[in-house]
Order: C-alpha cells, then sequence, then structure tokens
C-alpha cells in the first residue's frame, strides 16, 4: 500500500486513474463522560444526533484514552505512542510535528487539513505547517469569568459571551468543507462539556437540577489514594452542595446536547452534500470528567471509569459495520492507525497502534488481552493539602504523582509511584467502591496484574509491532527500533 505526495492524483482531477480518496471529519471532544451518552446507556440525556451516528457505525464500548489529562491524550491521539514514549504529561503539552503522526500523514497524501478549536498536538509556532486552516482556540477553565467561583461552579453563558465558541467552530469547519477543492480531514475539537459547568441558553436551563441523579460518592477514606482527598480539599468540595452538584450535572448534561446539536448539522452539512458516502465520521472524546463520583469533580491522575473509559464512535462510507458495538478492549492509540488503514494511507512505523479496520471488515473486533494507561507529572505525589491554597482545577501540586493502570479481563490494577494503590473487579464491583489491592485472598491476582503492568511498561518504547512491519535493511547504523521517538521525523 502506497501513500501519495503533494502530486498525487486528487479526487476531482481528470485523468483515468483518477484516485477518490475519502474525506475524513474527526470530532473531539473535551472532558466527555462515555455513561453520558443515550447510546452508551445515559437514560435521560437525549443525545439523538449522536445516538443516530452510533446506529450508522461502530460504536466501542471499551475504549481507554492514554491518559485522563487533555495534552497527553492528545499526542498519544495523534502520534499513536504512549506517554511513557512521547514523554508529555502536562496540561498544555505539545510536540513537534515532525514526529510522524496521523495529521502530516494525511496532509502528505495530498489531503486539505483544517482544525478548529484547542491545540493541545503540536507545537504552537509550527501549527501552520500542519494546518492549511485553523481556528486554534483553548479556553482553559473559563478561569476569568466572574461567575466560576469553585470547581463545581455551574451557570448560564452569556450568548455573546467570548467563551460560546462551540456553535461558531461548528460554522468554521462547515464552511471549510463547503470550499475545500480536494479531499479534506476537519478537525473539530470542541472545549464541552468541559469544566466550568457552563453553556448558554437553551442548553443551560434545559435539565432540572432536582431531575438528575448524582452519582456514587462513597469512597473509603483509609483504602483511596492520598491525592483523592488532597484534592477534594485544594477544591473546596467541602463546600460543595447536593444541590451545587446537581446543578453541576444538569449543566454539564446541557453542554452536552450544545455538542449534540452541532453533531447534529456537522452531520447534516454531510447529507445535503451528498458527501456521506465519501466521509470518515469520527466522533470521541480525549477523556472523562469525575462529575462527583468518589466525590470529586474535574480529573486527576487516577483511574476511575468515568476518566479513563472514553466514547469512541465511527461512521464508515458505505455503511461498513453500521449499527454494530465493539465490546473488545481498544486503546486510543489503535485509533489512528484505524483511520489510517480505511483511508488507504501507510501508517507509519513509529506507531505503536492496533489498526482494527480489518476486524471491523470481518465484523468483529475482539480486542486487545489488555489496556495501558498513564498518568501524573513529577514527584512526589502530594499527601498533605497545602494550607490556604484553593483549586478551581486540578493544577500544582495536585497533578503530581505517577501512575500507571493495566486492565485485562475483568480486572483492572492502577499502581502510584508512591501512593496507596487499587484493584477491582469490574464484573463485580462496576462502581469500583472495593479496594482488593491489599487482599491476600486476591495476592495471586494482584501479583500477576503487576507483572502485567511492568511487562506493558517496559515495551512502551519498543515499536516492535511485528518483523514484517520493519524494512529488511537500514541505514547504516540507524535503527529506528532504537532511536527516540523524535528521531522518526528527521
Amino acid at each position: 500500500m502506497s501513500v501519495p505526495g503533494d502530486d498525487s492524483v486528487r479526487a476531482g482531477d481528470a485523468g483515468g486513474d483518477e484516485v477518490r480518496r475519502k474525506n475524513l471529519l474527526l470530532v473531539v471532544c473535551d472532558q466527555l463522560r462515555a455513561d453520558y451518552l443515550g447510546c452508551y446507556g445515559h437514560p435521560s440525556i437525549g443525545t439523538k444526533h449522536i445516538d443516530a451516528l452510533a446506529k450508522e457505525g461502530v460504536r466501542f464500548e471499551s475504549c481507554y484514552c492514554a491518559a485522563p489529562l487533555c495534552g497527553p491524550s492528545r499526542i498519544s491521539l495523534v502520534t499513536s505512542t504512549y506517554v511513557g514514549e512521547h514523554g508529555h504529561r502536562n496540561y498544555g503539552s505539545t510536540i513537534s510535528p515532525d514526529v510522524p503522526n496521523l495529521v502530516t500523514s494525511i496532509k502528505r497524501a495530498g489531503y486539505r487539513t483544517g482544525m478548529f478549536g484547542k491545540n493541545h498536538m503540536f507545537t504552537y509556532s509550527r501549527l501552520g505547517e500542519v494546518w492549511d486552516e485553523l481556528d486554534e482556540i483553548c479556553l482553559g477553565n473559563y478561569d476569568d469569568h466572574p461567575s466560576y467561583e469553585h470547581s463545581f461552579s455551574a451557570f448560564p453563558l452569556e450568548q455573546d459571551h467570548p467563551y460560546n465558541i462551540t456553535g461558531r467552530l461548528t460554522d468554521e469547519a462547515i464552511d471549510f468543507m463547503h470550499r475545500a477543492d480536494r479531499p479534506f480531514f476537519a478537525m473539530v475539537n470542541y472545549q464541552d462539556p468541559h469544566p466550568a459547568y457552563t453553556c448558554p441558553r437553551p442548553y443551560a436551563t434545559l435539565f432540572d437540577p432536582d431531575s438528575v441523579e448524582l452519582p456514587d460518592t462513597y469512597y473509603d477514606r483509609e483504602r483511596q489514594p492520598v491525592r483523592n482527598e488532597v484534592w477534594r480539599v485544594h477544591s473546596e468540595m467541602s463546600l460543595c452542595t447536593e444541590r451545587d452538584m446537581k446543578k453541576a450535572i444538569a449543566t454539564y448534561m446541557g453542554q452536552i446536547r450544545y455538542v449534540d446539536d452541532c453533531v447534529g448539522r456537522l452531520y447534516q452539512f454531510l447529507a445535503t452534500e451528498s458527501l456521506l458516502d465519501d466521509t470518515l465520521v469520527v466522533f470521541m472524546s480525549d477523556h472523562g470528567e469525575l462529575l462527583g463520583s468518589f466525590g470529586m469533580t474535574h480529573k486527576i491522575p487516577v483511574f476511575y471509569e468515568p476518566l479513563v473509559r472514553i466514547p469512541v464512535i465511527m461512521r464508515f462510507p458505505g455503511g461498513l459495520g453500521a449499527g454494530s458495538s465493539c465490546p473488545g478492549l481498544v486503546e486510543e492509540v489503535d485509533l489512528a492507525p484505524t483511520i489510517l488503514t480505511a483511508l488507504e494511507i501507510d501508517v507509519p512505523r513509529s506507531m505503536v497502534g492496533q489498526s482494527v479496520y480489518r476486524d471491523i471488515l470481518d465484523g468483529s473486533v475482539p480486542g486487545r488481552t489488555s489496556v495501558l494507561v498513564e498518568a501524573g507529572g513529577g514527584g512526589p505525589t502530594c499527601s498533605v493539602p497545602v494550607e490556604g491554597l484553593r483549586l478551581k482545577a486540578p493544577f500544582l501540586p495536585t497533578s503530581l504523582g505517577p501512575g500507571a493502570m493495566v486492565r485485562t479481563g475483568d480486572w483492572k490494577l492502577c499502581q502510584y509511584s508512591d501512593d496507596l494503590c487499587q484493584m477491582f473487579n469490574l464484573a463485580e464491583d462496576p462502581g469500583e467502591r472495593n479496594n482488593l489491592y491489599d487482599d491476600e485472598r486476591y495476592a495471586g491476582i494482584r501479583w500477576k496484574l503487576t507483572l502485567l503492568l511492568l511487562n506493558r511498561l517496559l515495551t512502551v518504547k519498543n515499536r516492535d509491532m511485528g518483523y514484517e512491519r520493519w524494512p529488511k535493511s537500514v541505514e547504516p547504523g540507524r535503527d529506528l527500533r532504537f532511536e527516540p521517538l523524535e528521531g522518526h521525523g528527521r
């Protein structure tokens, strides 16, 4: 399978051997929990457009992000490398576009590329090399809004406020796709439903706080990572009333409905322009949100299911796999190779993910035997709340403390460098209430999971995904398997 260069035949070009490449629309939400979509089981949110997309596409039930943090997750998405390899662990981390990645691979195949929304992927000064058109905007946590007083603050956003960008980004993406004179790759990075919990009316008041259910906030102080309680203190969760939390959840649901309507507009454009049969549509989130679970909001370097399990829907041209779901374990790093394979573009050898496109063609995605998630900056873990420190988002020192998670089958192990570790049986304990890590009845399972996690971490930098994928002859003294990630771009 060859990768056409910029001088390859493009869709719409004249010639008897015309190559008609499929377009790509990639929609990435920030901090969207999988279980807050109708197609993932939410009973009342009413995400009709995203649910319709799932009925026409393939829904991944058990896809896990590379990290429950924006920058590290998005870098893993586009480079198909793990956090332990690309080494970026902070919120606003970026990586050189010289590193082989999803976007430049598609751009070199002759596509026109456009990005609308937050970056958290590539070096800001070089975005013009990656994207032909872009409107890069990141709102952080809406920190400057006067109504954002606490980590759990929820309030209506003024219609004309500069923070109201979800509709605007949708308009720009539609305009970009409409004007594209060749196959396009449009990436729409919605900030919603990211905290602060705010959106314009009617979405801000669409759900009655009294009608929403609070999540299970149970936690055992003696059998949880200390970082949890430190974050609760720093974020002043002791001030969060039941009414406050319900209001935050109701507004979060409104943010999702705002996104859902915008996804409906994107879909309607493709339908009106007769582009559905020529476009691969991918909808996903970079990570989840605690939203009151375990008595916390936002995200911190922990591995609870509401944070690390992400929604992923792929609608393939021609109705491939329409209405199916894939229960098998999938990692975020698998998505870029899957997309590239579906677009018939070679997967860079630096990408460690496993394309599941052929499995979808065969009608079954068995999935991986295990998934790896990493998080946390440098150590040590902040084990005692800093007196007087009040945070609206989990910045330093709350975000310190490296950790890693592995899941295989029903079992999940969360290991931290200097914090209390966790082990759960998700089949018997889906709410992750019962930490079995120190339960000697399960010592054998803990030992096996520890070895599995160690093996996964040891092979993070080993990009040998099969000898057949590597050239039989290499430049003297140079073998990419022994080079750092950045070496692949030179």
